[in-house]
């Protein structure tokens, strides 16, 4: 009962804290006087990145010792690991639920687009 609770009080902290976050993106692009595609495109991939940046310089800088190397070097090898397997695992179910749906134009490229139609291949299962 009590990791219920611990749990529903970390998600509504993440939540706050993710509200917030935006909120102080959207000042500070406004106080710099920045288009919206830059705050969004910029200021906001610095913010959410910089967790997985700062955790290994912390633990092996501050932390140090054996511990400080091993949480290091798992949080800077186990990122792309973890992105590109879920990466790969969600184009994989794209195409089999839209290679599922039939052959539908919607979201394909245009002709003029791909450099003539033989350009567009359609993949069958």
């Amino acid at each position: 009962m009590l990791t219920a609770i611990l749990l529903l009080v970390s998600l509504g902290v993440i939540l706050a804290a993710a509200e917030l976050f935006t909120n102080a993106v959207e000042w500070v692009g406004h106080k710099l006087e920045l288009n919206e595609g830059v705050v969004g495109s910029i200021l906001a991939a610095v913010g959410t990145a910089m967790p997985e940046t700062l955790i290994p310089v912390v633990a092996i800088l501050f932390i140090g010792g054996g511990h400080g190397h091993e949480v290091g070097l798992g949080a800077i090898l186990g990122a792309p690991f973890m992105l590109s397997t879920l990466a790969m695992f969600i184009t994989g179910l794209a195409i089999i639920i839209f290679a599922r749906r039939g052959s539908s134009s919607a979201g394909r490229p245009s002709c003029a687009l791909t450099r003539g139609c033989s350009a567009v291949t359609s993949v069958s299962f």
